[in-house]
């Protein structure tokens, strides 16, 4: 605001003394009193005035960003009822696909348990024996256990 020091105030006080006279200068001190105390609360009623527009505006933002949200709140859920959706027409298709399978907790055999053994064991003894196979690969052509072939090949070789 304006700047009034101590020496300022008494050169104005001074000055009024001087111009207005000194039977006057009460009367002429309680009106400028009354003047700055009334423009006081005009400042201060036009403060609070626009402080409540600034909060009003900043409400209204704040609603505009809310509706914002909200909007793209409805269309993710949208999205996600959509793909609900088409998840519950795939797994209808994949149980469509699967009618044909009576029931899915059948019990196994052990028969049929004791097969499946024989079969892997089998099938892993078969794969472990003999060489490795980046050995048989250094090696040249893959050799049957045995020995027959290659020496069916070798005695072929031998005789052209």
């Amino acid at each position: 605001m304006i700047d009034l020091g101590l020496t300022k105030l008494a050169l104005i006080g001074g000055v009024a003394m001087i111009v207005i006279g000194p039977e006057r200068l009460p009367a002429a001190a309680r009106v400028a009193g009354r003047l700055f105390g009334r423009a006081q609360t005009y400042l201060g009623k036009l403060k609070a005035e626009i402080n409540q527009q600034m909060a009003a505006d900043a409400l209204k933002e704040q609603k505009k960003t809310l509706s914002e949200s909200a909007d793209v709140l409805r269309s993710v859920a949208d999205d996600l009822a959509e793909a609900e959706e088409d998840f519950s027409a795939a797994i209808l298709d994949a149980n469509r696909s699967f009618e044909h399978i009576s029931e899915f907790g059948t019990p196994v055999s052990e028969d049929d348990i004791r097969q499946k053994q024989r079969s892997f064991s089998r099938r892993k003894r078969h794969y472990l024996s003999g060489p490795p196979v980046w050995y048989q690969r250094t090696q040249g052509a893959r050799r049957k256990a045995g020995g027959r072939a290659s020496l069916k090949s070798s005695a072929a070789r031998s005789r052209h």
